[in-house]
């Protein structure tokens, strides 16, 4: 099989197989495995058809459509009162 790709992604996965010690097949099939495994050992996966993840979409359409209205805050300043509302430290 051939599957083209990026010269960009192309290094990137010859990078990461390298620092693993794989050759860029076992890594792309260590890749797979681990993605299958993902995927069978997650009973709480969403899809397009459970509630949740239409709810999930249409807060995250929200937050996008607030922040292009300027309405967001900076993250520094959301996450220090998460810290100080639940005793975080640094």
């Amino acid at each position: 099989m051939t599957i083209t790709i990026s010269s960009q992604l192309d290094a990137h996965v010859r990078e990461k197989a390298q620092a693993e010690g794989l050759s860029v097949e076992a890594y792309i099939e260590q890749l797979v495995r681990d993605d299958e495994w993902a995927v069978e050992e997650s009973p709480d996966a969403l899809d397009e058809t459970d509630s949740e993840f239409v709810e999930i979409r249409a807060a995250v359409a929200e937050g996008l459509e607030q922040a292009e209205r300027g309405e967001g805050r900076p993250a520094a300043e959301v996450l220090a009162e998460l810290r100080a509302r639940h005793g975080v430290s640094r």
